[in-house]
């Protein structure tokens, strides 16, 4: 990384970036909505910025409530799976549940688990393993059937396993699939599919992730025994939320509506640590007791934990960890998901940086809409990471292969930025690969070892056609701002007012603010990546502020600089403090 640092000689500037406010709305009738909701007409015009424009929207915005979800009874499949587990509650069946192996299947598989167990139902839990592909797998299928369960449930996975559905059912096995990945022509073979997407499917909202879904299935489950058993002690859902929160922050699905409510309650049962697995988790990440949790925590430090294990292999132990019961078994599960995360970070920053060395080394690269990369030796489960990577450096979507030369086939994953959708550039070139599926800002792909070429060519292309048909390059610019902030407006009331209106995540960015010109007064490289700076503009008001993986010109002390910023709160060792992270930095001069 650092040999990516582009050096520019003292007395030189660098260009400002082309920067577009994200919001028109006119100052009177920000005021005026202000004054009708009684907040900061800060607010306001962020929530205009992004989308949030007619009152009531915004009322639910503000004070998100779970009074507020949708009702899931026009969800197309929600009675046939609710009445099978109502059938395997009642007839006693030993019931299995497989998950994906990323962070949204680890938590619904877990989600299944821990609420049909606390139902008294007996339950065979099993996650994927990545070296034996995506999905639900014949395999799979065959360990559920000599388990001796009636009934396999299929979280974030199963839309599209045909043939192990297929053989459950050959086998006199029922099976529902609880999933939220787009649905293919061919309707899967299961006695309920309880997904958003399929046609015909009422409930309104579409971005729910299956953890999102299995709560919903959870909910209704637990009402319609209470009606059978008016006096029964039957557990609360909501006790389930933190994961669902985990899932839905985790797995890049959109932060608004329905998510955004399930997503503000989890993080405020996160807070109360009351789940063992969560807890160590939380402990090994170093998090601190008093410090409160955002969607930044989840999606940076609780994540790729337990997505680590299924980068590497099976993903039983985040597995484990999740349905932990006591405070020593979740330890020991925290200490074995840790391993496997200090040897992904490892693993993973090699494959970063030799995936930005092949990149520099092509002329092609700045000119390309969409960027395909890919080599030998690295690890499928890792290529989804370098990707992010990527998209940080390159401002545009990326899609990372690892080459397996013995088998002839490449398997990659792919990113977004701005507002392309990534499955839709590879469902573009579904005539070269074998196998893809996934979302608009992530997605996975398999092909042969000898398309790969040609696929490099064909999602560049289907990248620019979106971005065309989204009237140009500034359809995925990302450059897109809230405002000119001044430093010394940036102040502890300033960050509660903000925090009014988190989460934020997909959909529903996090403020972005310019800030035209301030003097760096200090300035380190952490780690050799990590720019840190000290920025004062006027007088004496000055900010911390820090650039991750920093690309940027070289600055020193008394240069002055420009830059796009995300205001947030830095907590360590019981000292908080405001600390702005630059997004993008250009120098305009010397002091």
């Amino acid at each position: 990384m650092d040999g990516a640092l582009q050096h520019v000689e003292d007395s030189s500037t660098t260009p400002r970036p082309h920067l577009q406010l994200r919001t028109s709305a006119g100052e009177a009738d920000i005021a005026s909505r202000a004054r009708a909701l009684a907040v900061d007409p800060l607010l306001i015009r962020l929530l205009f910025g992004r989308g949030v424009v007619e009152l009531e929207r915004q009322k639910r915005f503000l004070e998100p409530r779970l009074a507020d979800l949708s009702v899931p009874v026009e969800m197309a499949g929600f009675e046939a799976a609710r009445d099978l587990l109502l059938s395997a509650w009642r007839g006693g069946w030993r019931v299995g549940v497989f998950g994906d192996y990323d962070v949204d299947g680890v938590t619904t598989a877990t989600i299944l688990t821990t609420f049909l167990e606390a139902l008294g139902i007996e339950v065979v839990a099993r996650v994927a393993s990545r070296d034996s592909g995506y999905g639900f797998t014949r395999e799979a299928a065959t360990a559920f059937h000599e388990s001796g369960v009636q009934l396999v449930l299929l979280g974030d996975c199963g839309t599209s396993d045909h043939e192990a559905l297929s053989w459950l059912r050959a086998k006199g096995m029922l099976s529902a699939v609880i999933d939220h990945h787009q649905v293919p022509s061919e309707m899967p073979p299961t006695d309920a599919l309880l997904n958003p997407h399929q046609r015909g499917c009422g409930f309104p909202f579409k971005g729910l992730c299956s953890a999102g879904v299995a709560f919903y299935l959870c909910a209704a489950l637990r009402t319609a025994i209470a009606r059978e058993c008016a006096n029964a002690k039957l557990p609360d859902p909501r006790g389930w939320l933190d994961l669902v929160a985990l899932g839905t922050v985790c797995d890049m699905v959109p932060l608004v509506d329905e998510n955004r409510i399930l997503v503000r309650h989890g993080l405020r049962m996160l807070e109360h640590r009351l789940r063992p697995g969560v807890r160590a988790l939380l402990d090994a990440a170093g998090i601190g007791r008093d410090e409160p949790l955002d969607e930044g925590h989840l999606g940076f430090k609780l994540g790729p934990r337990i997505n680590a294990p299924g980068r590497l292999g099976p993903a039983e132990p985040s597995l484990q960890l999740l349905r932990a019961r006591t405070n020593a078994e979740a330890r020991a599960m925290a200490t074995r998901v840790e391993a496997c995360n200090s040897r992904r970070r490892s693993l993973q920053e090699a494959t970063v940086a030799e995936a930005m060395a092949l990149l520099q080394a092509d002329p092609r690269t700045e000119g390309r809409s969409g960027i395909v990369v890919g080599h030998d030796g690295w690890l499928h489960g890792i290529v989804g990471i370098a990707a992010n990577g990527i998209v940080e450096r390159y401002r545009r979507p990326a899609l990372v292969l690892a080459l397996d030369r013995e088998r002839g086939e490449a398997r990659g994953s792919a990113r977004s930025y701005g507002s392309i959708d990534v499955r839709a550039a590879l469902e573009a070139c579904a005539g070269m690969v074998g196998r893809y599926g996934g979302h608009r800002a992530a997605a996975g792909v398999t092909l042969e070892l000898e398309r790969v070429p040609e696929l490099v060519e064909a999602f560049d292309q289907a990248v620019a056609a979106q971005l065309t048909a989204a009237g140009g390059a500034a359809g995925a610019s990302g450059e897109v701002h809230d405002g000119v902030l001044e430093l010394r407006d940036i102040h502890p009331d300033f960050m509660d007012a903000i925090e009014r209106l988190a989460p934020f995540g997909i959909e529903f960015p996090a403020p972005r603010f310019v800030c035209e010109e301030a003097e760096v007064m200090r300035e380190r490289m952490l780690r050799g990546r990590h720019l840190s700076v000290l920025l004062r503009q006027g007088g004496d008001v000055h900010h911390e502020a820090i650039a991750f993986d920093y690309t940027g010109p070289q600055l020193r002390i008394g240069d002055r600089v420009g830059c796009v910023f995300t205001p947030a709160r830095n907590h360590f060792r019981g000292r908080v403090r405001i600390q702005l992270h630059l997004e993008r930095v250009w120098r305009t001069g010397r002091r």
